[in-house]
């Protein structure tokens, strides 16, 4: 009986030193509360900040910030990258007229030097509103063998579906390489090199 009653009593006593250092390292039970303070800074600062204090060491949290801090630089090239794609499809994306070049003559051709010669163009298509080509804005634009810009001749309506324009042939004797340039309210088009006009003679010596 003796030896119960003993067995009981060290039962108890070793129960009561567990609960005892389980006590011990409760922070909360001991009535100690999270520090706070980095948190709070950090939100007057308008800095992210975590539910509770990190338990993380030194370099820990620096191998965590140094890894957030490329996760949104990532974020950021990727998005800027994304808005390049974008800005560069818009720019390539402008309409082309659903337009032919269905004539382009100069008269005289050849022609001699200081002549005026009368260029031509002759626009059209089955699906193009000739009705309102009118709208068209159309320019001739003239550079010699060497590929140097001479001029360019804005092309005027003169008949249905006809634009012209009167340019002076006062340049050195050369072939002459004419481009076409059509442009309109619902897109633009390009016929380049459509007519040659060959100048023969050179000025009067003075």
């Amino acid at each position: 009986m003796r030896n119960s009653v003993l067995l009981l009593i060290l039962t108890l006593m070793f129960m009561s030193s567990s609960a005892q250092a389980t006590l011990a390292n409760c922070p909360a039970c001991m009535g100690e509360q999270p520090d706070w303070t980095e948190s709070a800074t950090a939100f007057l600062e308008g800095k992210p900040i975590q539910d509770t204090p990190s338990t993380l060491s030194g370099p820990q949290q620096a191998r965590l910030l140094n890894e957030q801090i490329d996760a949104r630089k990532k974020a950021s090239q990727d998005s800027d990258v994304a808005a390049n794609a974008a800005a560069e499809t818009k720019r390539n994306s402008t309409a082309i007229l659903d337009l032919d070049l269905n004539d382009i003559r100069a008269v005289p051709n050849p022609t001699k030097f200081g002549e005026e010669v009368k260029i031509i163009a002759v626009f059209g298509n089955t699906s193009f509103n000739l009705t309102t080509s009118d709208n068209l804005t159309v320019y001739a634009d003239i550079k010699n063998s060497a590929e140097l810009d001479i001029g360019s001749l804005n092309l005027k309506p003169s008949s249905e579906n006809e634009y012209s324009g009167i340019w002076n042939a006062s340049v050195e004797s050369d072939t002459y390489n004419v481009t076409i340039e059509a442009s309109g309210p619902d897109g633009s088009k390009t016929f380049n090199d459509s007519l040659q006009i060959v100048v023969i003679g050179i000025p009067d010596a003075k």
